[in-house]
């Protein structure tokens, strides 16, 4: 898949390096949507690395495409929320 991006510190990182599990997925997303609350993150910011952390899920060799729809739907999810808590932008 290329090079590891680096979302966060908040998460370790599960089995190999990279994204491995549709678990580790729902994490860094929990972790982003948490960096936002506490205002470490910008909205901005957290929107820009869900886009990018579903499509890292989306591009994943190493996911069955249930994983691949479980791990987009969650993110897709907490987007929501995330929009939601924000203000509806």
């Amino acid at each position: 898949m290329g090079k590891n991006v680096y979302l966060g510190k908040r998460v370790e990182d599960i089995g190999e390096e990279g994204l491995d599990t549709v678990e580790e997925c729902k994490a860094i997303a929990d972790a982003i949507y948490e960096d936002y609350m506490d205002g470490r993150i910008s909205y901005r910011k957290a929107i820009s690395r869900l886009n990018f952390l579903e499509l890292i899920a989306a591009r994943n060799t190493k996911f069955t495409a249930s994983e691949e729809a479980e791990c987009r739907d969650y993110v897709d999810r907490v987007r929501e929320d995330l929009m939601a808590e924000h203000g509806g932008d």
